[in-house]
């Protein structure tokens, strides 16, 4: 499978779409199912893009065009969170872990949530 990009806001919200509901969706009801307005015209052009982009596959059902996700949720999270590592921590996951505390993204349950699966990680390769 060829190296995708992340997904501009946009899209990703209409992917997020796509994957939550399971089963191939109409352009319609992903009107319905996003958050921000959008127009119809807008939409389609996002289809279009996600398709060049090998995100979608769009098929007829009956006279209306479903979507169906050609990647996985799980598989663009770990794309797209191993590229933002990348290129804003230089690949630290220790700067990122430090710049969420700093930020005070990270409560301490969250740590102690976060040092509990690392040691059952490390457990595991032993």
């Amino acid at each position: 499978m060829r190296e995708r990009k992340a997904l501009p806001d946009s899209e990703l919200d209409i992917m997020l779409v796509v994957w939550h509901r399971g089963e191939p969706i109409s352009a319609p009801e992903i009107l319905e199912a996003l958050e921000k307005p959008l127009t119809a015209s807008a939409l389609h052009s996002y289809l279009k893009r996600l398709e060049e982009k090998g995100f979608l596959r769009c098929e007829k059902i009956g006279r209306v065009n479903c979507y169906t996700p050609l990647i996985t949720e799980e598989a663009y999270r770990r794309t797209a969170g191993g590229a933002v590592l990348e290129k804003l921590y230089e690949g630290s996951l220790k700067t990122f872990a430090a710049a969420l505390w700093d930020g005070g993204r990270l409560s301490q349950s969250e740590v102690a949530e976060l040092r509990e699966y690392l040691d059952a990680l490390e457990g595991g390769r032993e």
